[in-house]
């Protein structure tokens, strides 16, 4: 028939489709078969088909709802992209893999090995995706395990570090060894780790220990046996070890040699204790064989097998004959029956015993001694030895005995002390007294009624504070507090006589048992004296006074006369020429008038400072920056010839000083050092911190305490000690006449004592002089350095008033007139009251400028803190050349208020006005 095939081909037709039944029979067979979890996906990844083994592996209930669903979307967040890629590369016919987490259904944490390839369709292009996944959950936990193992065995290797291990391939003769190994041979860790030549582990072996160790290993190698050896390696840093090392050789399947693995351990520290204790043993022999007590150690039964060298020296005994309990042999027949009793208890109880006993010596003589004896027991409890020493007390008897005997008579030897003492009550000059915590007389001898005639009953019951005169009662009472808790000795008082009259009393006391014992010297008459010997001395001194101010007289007429000369003299040409028209010639006198005016100021400045009067404007100050910014003009100052140095105390404190004043004192002695140095030398200028105690500042005439010290030192003609006595004196100068007033150093001194510091003068003939300033410290930071230049000086606004008081009508006219060109309109007063009247009135009043010294019974002050209370915030500046600093310096000045001393500029007093105003 058409159509049929023929019967060969229908035979290979069945047959075909026979054999494709078989595959798929056997396909499903598989997949039914196996454990793993086998899905089909579709090219987009969406779930097909899962394998029994995939529901059973995954616990799914019901494998419908998750058909069509992404495969992608069961991964976990960090395998997504893992999976994705996986996916990608099937599609694309290659074959992905990845291991990633997805919990089951029923939420079990499960790991899987996952497979993805393609499955062709009929034109060969991928039609289909299959993912094969393996459970790996078990083989995870098993490698996390192991790492966790390993983590920690490698945590307590790198702990220790006298742990090393090795490992020799014998096979390919390396030896591998971790890194304390590698660092106890001298070898880098890194290529210990790699494997090394056994050769350079055995260069790290002592030379002296190779040749032992060599063969030990050979031995350990042929017989198999544990090796086991103690010797010394010389690290890296060329220190010895000594290590014990420890291993055995393995043998392969065919019984021969392939590893030598093994530990070594660091027993340095081990050697050095052993070393030690061996040390100690024989100190302790030492110790034993020569302290004063006989020692000795018996085993638990009591019988001696170790004595010190004094127990030898003594009793002359062997240890041989001490055996047992041979130690009878010493013991005084009488009381050996007690020793036995006594000895036999403790050890029978293991309890500390102590007891005295007589021994013998090798002579034969009885001496007693303190015998002790303390168990020792093992960790179960047992005494297992006994430690003991015998003291010889026998000359602590003889002490105690003739104690006794004198005890017997120390009642009496008492009672003879307390008559002495009664003696000494009656018989003593001063006053006696005992007082108690609340100001209580207790008791009082007889001097009393001598000195102050009152008798005991009327002190005795009474506070002492009724008899001290009122003037010394506060300070009584503190020297009272203090004699409470400490011994004190020189305080002084006055004490009523029964006259009325006063004593005054010098005591010394001493507290006992909340009691005060006192006594007290009469030293009214010395104190007569005294002020006998003190008043003789203010007239010494008045009379020295008195030198000077004719000596400062003289020196004063002469500099002051030679100036008025300058002045006068150029005024009077000036009259002259300004009448004669010579005008060209004006400037000359003028300047010459103007230059003895400003010597003029300069000799009443250093006149001020001697008498210690000037105005100052103290700030705080860094002494080491002020001389760094003079350095400059003291080098020109002192010219080629004279090497300068300067040496600034690092952290120096900060002073409270009139700077502009101190850079003048600076520049004085640094000029009298130049002129020291004629034929030049080296200058030092040196701070320094320095804190003087009670004697240092004795020493120096301060109070103890804290100062920066400011020293200028030269290699100059030096002074002798009379020129020292002097140096200070106004108008006393070795210079020639005509080179120096003799005001410089009489200057400086005034300052330095008007700040509350010292100058020190230290110097020897033809080798030099060092002059110290000792000013005291100020806790805070220093002013920053004022900023000085040209001022332009600008008008006054429009109404602003200033009013002028000031005693002389030449100086009110100057400034007014100042003022007046400034813009400013003025008032005048010409004494505090009548300008203390004009501040109270309704006037405005923009700057109050006063001079400090006014007649009429008020100063400037005064007028100034009168204007304040009806004005607040009034400016106000002063203009003095003689103030006293209680008045207007020393850093009491209220804000608003500033100093300018006479005589001044005109261009100095505008700058002050516009200053003040302009703050307004």
């Amino acid at each position: 028939m058409e159509g049929r095939p023929a019967p060969s081909d229908l035979d290979s037709a069945l047959r075909a489709d026979e054999t494709l039944r078989n595959a798929q029979n056997l396909n499903t067979l598989i997949l039914n078969s196996s454990r793993d979890c086998i899905v089909v996906l579709d090219l987009e990844g969406h779930t097909l088909y899962v394998s029994p083994g995939g529901i059973e592996s995954m616990e799914i209930s019901d494998v419908e709802p998750i058909l069509g669903l992404s495969w992608l979307r069961v991964w976990s967040e960090g395998d997504h992209e893992a999976a994705l890629h996986a996916v990608s590369q099937a599609r694309a016919g290659g074959v992905g893999r990845f291991q990633g987490f997805c919990p089951t259904h029923k939420g079990t944490p499960k790991w899987w090995d996952v497979v993805i390839s393609s499955l062709p369709g009929p034109d060969g292009a991928p039609e289909r995706l299959v993912s094969i996944g393996r459970d790996i959950t078990e083989l995870r936990r098993t490698e996390q395990r192991l790492a966790s193992i390993e983590g920690r065995l490698t945590l307590a290797l790198g702990a220790s570090t006298t742990l090393g291990i090795w490992d020799w391939d014998l096979t390919t003769d390396r030896v591998y060894a971790d890194a304390n190994f590698a660092r106890m041979f001298a070898v880098e860790p890194v290529r210990a780790a790699e494997g090394v030549p056994p050769e350079a582990f055995v260069e790290g072996i002592h030379p002296e220990d190779r040749g032992r160790i060599g063969a030990a290993i050979k031995r350990a190698m042929a017989n198999t046996d544990e090796y086991e050896e103690e010797f010394r390696t010389v690290d890296a840093g060329g220190r010895e070890r000594w290590v014990c090392a420890r291993g055995r050789c393995r043998n392969d399947v065919r019984g021969r040699p392939s590893h030598f693995p093994g530990v070594v351990i660091d027993i340095t520290a081990t050697r050095s204790a052993e070393a030690a204790l061996r040390d100690s043993e024989i100190r302790f022999r030492e110790l034993a064989d020569n302290i004063s007590q006989l020692a000795w150690t018996a085993d638990g039964t009591g019988s001696i097998y170790w004595y010190n060298q004094r127990w030898h020296d003594y009793t002359g005994t062997t240890l041989e004959e001490m055996q047992g309990w041979g130690w009878q042999k010493v013991h005084h027949p009488d009381h050996v029956d007690r020793v036995v009793e006594k000895v036999s208890e403790a050890f029978r109880t293991g309890a500390l015993w102590e007891d005295t006993f007589p021994l013998r010596s090798r002579d034969g003589e009885y001496r007693w001694f303190l015998s002790r004896a303390q168990a020792i027991r093992n960790e179960a409890g047992e005494v297992v030895r006994w430690f003991g020493t015998n003291t010889d007390i026998t000359d602590q008897l003889k002490a105690e005995e003739q104690l006794r005997d004198l005890n017997q008579t120390l009642e009496q030897r008492v009672a003879d002390t307390i008559a002495e003492r009664d003696r000494s009550w009656q018989i003593s000059q001063d006053l006696l007294a005992v007082v108690d915590s609340n100001g209580i007389f207790r008791a009082a001898n007889p001097a009393w009624m001598a000195i102050l005639g009152l008798r005991t009953d009327q002190i005795v019951g009474h506070r002492y504070l009724d008899l001290i005169h009122p003037d010394d009662r506060p300070s009584t009472e503190q020297a009272h507090d203090r004699a409470t808790c400490e011994p004190t000795s020189r305080y002084e008082n006055r004490f009523r006589h029964r006259d009325e009259s006063y004593r005054w009393i010098s005591w010394t006391s001493t507290p006992e048992s909340n009691l005060i014992y006192a006594s007290g010297r009469d030293i009214t008459a010395e104190k007569d004296a005294s002020a006998v010997l003190e008043a003789t001395r203010d007239q010494l001194r008045q009379s020295q006074k008195m030198e000077a101010v004719g000596q400062l007289t003289g020196g004063l007429a002469h500099d002051f006369n030679n100036l008025l000369i300058g002045i006068s003299g150029s005024l009077e040409l000036l009259q002259r020429r300004v009448a004669q028209g010579r005008i060209s010639e004006v400037d000359r006198y003028v300047n010459a008038a103007q230059a003895a005016a400003r010597r003029a100021a300069s000799l009443t400045h250093r006149l001020l400072a001697f008498s210690r009067r000037q105005t100052l404007d103290p700030k705080p100050t860094d002494i080491n920056r002020l001389i760094q910014e003079m350095e400059e003009l003291i080098r020109r100052t002192m010219g080629p010839a004279i090497h300068v140095d300067v040496v600034g105390a690092v952290g120096l404190w900060t002073t409270l000083i009139d700077p502009n004043q101190l850079e003048n004192a600076l520049l004085n002695l640094c000029i009298n050092a130049r002129d020291a140095m004629p034929d030049g030398g080296r200058l030092t200028i040196e701070t320094a911190n320095k804190w003087l105690d009670e004697h240092a500042a004795r020493e120096r005439d301060l109070l103890p305490g804290p100062f920066l010290s400011l020293c200028v030192t030269d290699t100059g003609t030096g002074m002798t000690h009379e020129v020292i006595e002097r140096a200070f004196d106004p108008f006393f100068t070795t210079k020639p006449i005509g080179m120096g007033t003799g005001l410089g150093l009489s200057m400086v001194y005034g300052f330095a004592r008007q700040s509350g510091g010292q100058v020190r003068i230290h110097s020897e003939v033809g080798r030099g002089t060092m002059m110290c300033l000792y000013l005291p410290r100020k806790h805070g930071a220093a002013s920053s350095a004022d900023v000085t230049g040209s001022h332009v000086v600008a008008r006054a606004e429009q109404g602003q008033t200033v009013l002028v008081v000031d005693d002389e009508q030449t100086v009110r006219m100057l400034v007014t007139e100042v003022l007046e060109e400034l813009g400013f309109a003025t008032l005048e007063a010409s004494d505090g009251a009548s300008g203390l009247a004009v501040l109270q009135s309704d006037a405005r009043i923009d700057l109050l400028i006063t001079d400090v010294g006014l007649p009429g019974g008020m100063n400037g002050r005064q007028v100034a803190d009168g204007g304040r209370v009806v004005r607040p915030g009034l400016k106000v500046l002063f203009i003095t050349g003689y103030a006293e600093n209680a008045v207007v310096g020393n850093g009491h000045l209220e804000p608003g208020m500033q100093v300018l001393t006479k005589p001044f500029t005109i261009d100095a007093l505008s700058v002050r006005v516009k200053d003040l105003v302009g703050h307004a």
